[in-house]
């Protein structure tokens, strides 16, 4: 039942995917619009990364299983004032997967490289689910590089799931599931090394496993803005009888961080819910 609810939820988040990506296109088309596609290689991967407009620099980092044209609700709201980068994370669209374990402070490292390679300089990070894992990561071993920081359905640690989110996590990494078999076929349309998407595979469900690994006291140490964006029905972190308890322990934790709630938002908020997530981006920006 959990594998065909996966399946559905998929279906329905690539459907608006495909929807914002057709009219982020279209604007992208436009002669007066400025972007650039480019791949940047930082230590054992080549990297893939758009950008687009002029202005301080943000930086976009996606989820797991996901790639950079799941922020097209995004971009074109940011980049009116805005310099917006987004990059696909090792092994996802366009960028190559490596020989390095996949860890999220080792993604954080390649986002670094990205930051100086292009030389960005300090940026405003929006990391959603496994891009605000290495946000977090990022701001640790990098905070010299990071303005501020904006999170989306991101845990800190592997201890934020209950036993129906972990539940959810095994359905779709078990072999032979719906979920594994669009991600083969997403893999083979767009990564330049096909070939290895059982190798990718792996190694999100090994990282899966034992990862994020921060603790409150990682996260006490994490001195810059913050905004946590809090859903009530983020189908791995909402849970019951408080759904923003985990976005509120993790906010808590750092200096400088505050939380804005969306009621009725599951994990994949900002596609389904552009516009409000777009207000939300906009209005602390300008702020930080």
């Amino acid at each position: 039942m959990l594998d065909y609810e996966e399946a559905l939820r998929n279906i329905r988040s690539l459907s608006y995917i495909l929807w914002a990506s057709a009219r982020h296109a279209l604007w992208a088309a436009r002669p007066n619009t400025k972007t650039e596609t480019g791949r940047i290689q930082v230590g054992d991967i080549s990297i893939f990364f758009r950008r687009f407009g002029s202005g301080p620099p943000v930086l976009l980092l996606h989820g797991g299983f996901s790639f950079s044209q799941s922020w097209a609700g995004q971009i074109r709201t940011l980049a009116s004032d805005y310099e917006v980068i987004a990059m696909d994370s090792r092994g996802h669209g366009h960028t190559t997967l490596g020989s390095k374990p996949m860890t999220y402070r080792q993604m954080a490292e390649e986002a670094a490289g990205v930051i100086e390679g292009l030389h960005l300089g300090p940026v405003d990070l929006i990391g959603w689910s496994d891009g605000g894992c290495t946000s977090l990561a990022l701001s640790l071993e990098h905070p010299d590089l990071v303005r501020s920081m904006v999170l989306i359905g991101t845990p800190f640690n592997v201890s934020n799931y209950d036993g129906e989110a972990l539940r959810r996590i095994e359905m779709i990494m078990k072999p032979g599931s719906m979920s594994l078999f669009g991600i083969r076929i997403m893999q083979r349309l767009m990564n330049p090394e096909p070939h290895r998407a059982r190798d990718f595979i792996d190694e999100m469900r090994r990282m899966w496993n034992t990862l994020p690994d921060f603790t409150l006291e990682d996260l006490a140490k994490i001195d810059i803005p913050t905004l946590v964006i809090a859903c009530d029905c983020d189908e791995f972190l909402s849970h019951n009888p408080d759904p923003y308890e985990v976005f509120r322990e993790m906010a808590e934790a750092m200096p400088q961080a505050c939380i804005a709630t969306v009621e009725g938002g599951t994990h994949t908020v900002h596609i389904e819910k552009p516009e409000r997530i777009n207000r939300l981006l906009s209005d602390f920006l300008c702020r930080v």
